[in-house]
């Protein structure tokens, strides 16, 4: 991994190598004991009343790391192939952030089978065990990560990204999320728009939850604004 790889990555809050301040690893966020620390360290980190609105605000994050890996295979045809429990969870500036260790790394070899293992090893076990843990729609889990990979592809498609559009084909095609889930979410939220499209006039589909936080309204795109 080259230097302007690393800074992608970091862009979207991911280290590569060891950081103090860690406090659990991917795989303890899909375990009764871990999910719990998470969702009492979010809800000190950002007044969260429930745990469904703490498990909403945490996707968002967690969404940083998901994004990261699909920016990283449409820019550099790269990815992490790492397990869950070699991604780190650290707390900097009141903030989580991510941390994999530099090894790891694989060129992308077949875009489909290398995005779903993305959402297989990161994305499905993640968002279906929180869901469960903290009654809240695995669809607006998934929106959370869904408006920074919209944020992330339009940018690349305005850049003129060789693999971006072939890359984000493959997330709306439904086959791609079988069989843990029916069919694609992110088609659903994009409306048969296009990436740029719906960036433009950017709205949500499902509520986030997060005007449920202290002092804090509907966002200008949630479906609840007028």
């Amino acid at each position: 991994m080259n230097d302007e790889q690393r800074a992608a990555l970091e862009r979207f809050n991911v280290r590569i190598g060891h950081q103090t301040n860690t406090f659990l690893t991917g795989a303890d966020v899909i375990t009764e004991s871990g999910s719990a620390t998470l969702m009492e360290k979010v809800c000190t980190l950002s007044g969260a009343p429930t745990n469904a609105v703490a498990v909403s605000v945490y996707t968002r994050r967690h969404g940083f790391f998901i994004t990261a890996q699909l920016h990283l295979m449409s820019e550099y045809s790269l990815f992490w192939a790492g397990d869950l429990k070699d991604v780190s969870l650290f707390i900097e500036n009141d903030t989580i952030l991510f941390s994999i260790p530099p090894t790891g790394f694989k060129a992308v070899q077949n875009r489909q089978e290398d995005i779903r293992f993305v959402l297989e090893s990161y994305g499905h076990p993640v968002v279906g065990y929180l869901s469960k843990r903290a009654k809240i729609s695995k669809l607006i889990l998934w929106e959370n990560i869904w408006g920074y990979v919209l944020w992330t592809y339009s940018m690349l498609l305005q850049d003129k990204s060789t693999f971006a559009q072939r890359d984000l084909n493959v997330l709306l095609e439904d086959d791609t999320w079988k069989p843990a889930m029916r069919r694609s979410p992110f088609k659903q939220y994009l409306k048969d728009q296009q990436a740029i499209e719906a960036m433009a006039a950017y709205k949500r589909t499902t509520c986030c939850l997060f005007k449920e936080l202290p002092e804090t309204e509907k966002c200008p795109y949630c479906p609840f604004a007028k």
